[in-house]
């Protein structure tokens, strides 16, 4: 599986933010909506404890796309990419996704914890 981060600018009535987009699911093609995507809540690099809003799922087409957006909802910039490993399986009672990241700017062992609905905290725990 991979994983993508890309800065989301441009978008007017919305502030400029990151969203870590995590494949979840293989999908059959790039319409497929199995990324799991958190938005950062500040307009900064993804680093352990930001926090970030849990959003619908995006389209796999995302693990490769930088460009504008449709509808005027500004554009995106791939700022990190690489592979994901999930290290805890996934169930409609676990919250938490705990992953592995191999990529340029996250690498290691980090949680994505459930604070609260669709409020999450990126935890860092170390290299693999």
């Amino acid at each position: 599986m991979r994983y993508v981060v890309l800065h989301h600018t441009g978008w007017d009535g919305h502030p400029d933010h990151y969203d870590v987009m995590l494949q979840l699911a293989t999908g059959s093609s790039d319409t497929d909506r199995v990324l799991a995507t958190f938005a950062s809540q500040i307009d900064d690099v993804p680093e352990a404890g930001a926090a970030f809003e849990r959003l619908p799922e995006h389209r796999r087409l995302y693990l490769d796309y930088q460009g504008p957006l449709s509808d005027n909802r500004g554009r995106v910039d791939r700022v990190d990419a690489g592979r994901l490993r999930l290290l805890t399986p996934l169930s409609p009672d676990q919250k938490d996704i705990q992953i592995e990241l191999k990529g340029l700017l996250l690498s290691g062992h980090y949680a994505f914890i459930d604070l609260r609905k669709d409020l999450y905290r990126l935890n860092f725990y170390g290299i693999m």
